[in-house]
């Protein structure tokens, strides 16, 4: 289990982040990384630093969570990897190693249930996986995967009455989410088949939702749709 908790005398100048803000990353009572949320001392808004594995990317996000207002971080931008991390958690590129991350806004979460927690999980896990989300939460009939501010839940909640989704009846018929470049879309597509996915609309793809719209629509067994989208080229 992964926590994070505010540094204290035994932590010292934990990862050399000063102490100011500063919070500690712990997986199993170990100390794995550190990271800091305070004011910018030339930026119009609290920063955010991290030296976390990328496992523990959701304790990082629990931390930008608690902020209001705009939230920068600085990032090398031949820093790939790192550039990745900080997409993770929703920040944006403003050019010049410097990215922002704005307030919530728009969809929370978003939480789906199943009649079979660990088929779903299968599924899903493998699609947020690729597409760059982390897992944010666990129990006993559900797990999570958040990416930014949003996250999205698949649950065998108890109250659940029916067997099967039904995506062409009134309800939620698919989830859309952003996959990145066309590429992307492409090589998630390929892959999807050997992890309980079948593509939607072949004989129209990538272009079934239009001839600007390059996506792949995806179907899982439980009969939940999704659309991946690319949003760059």
């Amino acid at each position: 289990m992964t926590t994070l908790r505010p540094a204290d005398d035994r932590d010292g100048d934990a990862y050399g982040l000063g102490r100011d803000g500063l919070h500690v990353v712990e997986h199993d009572d170990t100390v794995v990384g550190a990271a800091y949320l305070r004011p910018s001392a030339d930026l119009p808004g609290l920063e955010l630093g991290w030296d976390v594995p990328d496992e523990h990317a959701a304790a990082v996000a629990e931390l930008l969570g608690t902020a209001s207002g705009a939230v920068f971080t600085r990032v090398a931008e031949d820093d790939a990897a790192r550039r990745r991390f900080a997409a993770r958690l929703g920040f944006a590129d403003l050019g010049g190693g410097t990215l922002v991350a704005l307030p919530p806004a728009g969809v929370h979460h978003v939480e789906l249930w199943v009649a079979d927690l660990a088929a779903a999980e299968k599924t899903f896990g493998w699609l947020f996986s690729e597409l760059g989300w982390h897992e944010y939460q666990r129990w006993d009939r559900g797990v999570s995967w958040r990416l930014g501010h949003a996250y999205v839940v698949v649950e065998d909640s108890p109250a659940r009455t029916g067997d099967r989704h039904e995506r062409t009846a009134p309800g939620i018929n698919h989830l859309a989410l952003h996959a990145g470049t066309r590429a992307d879309v492409d090589r998630i597509a390929a892959a999807a088949p050997e992890h309980g996915w079948t593509l939607m609309f072949a004989d129209r793809h990538p272009y079934a939702g239009g001839q600007h719209h390059y996506a792949a629509y995806l179907e899982n067994n439980d009969g939940f749709e999704v659309e991946l989208v690319a949003t760059r080229t």
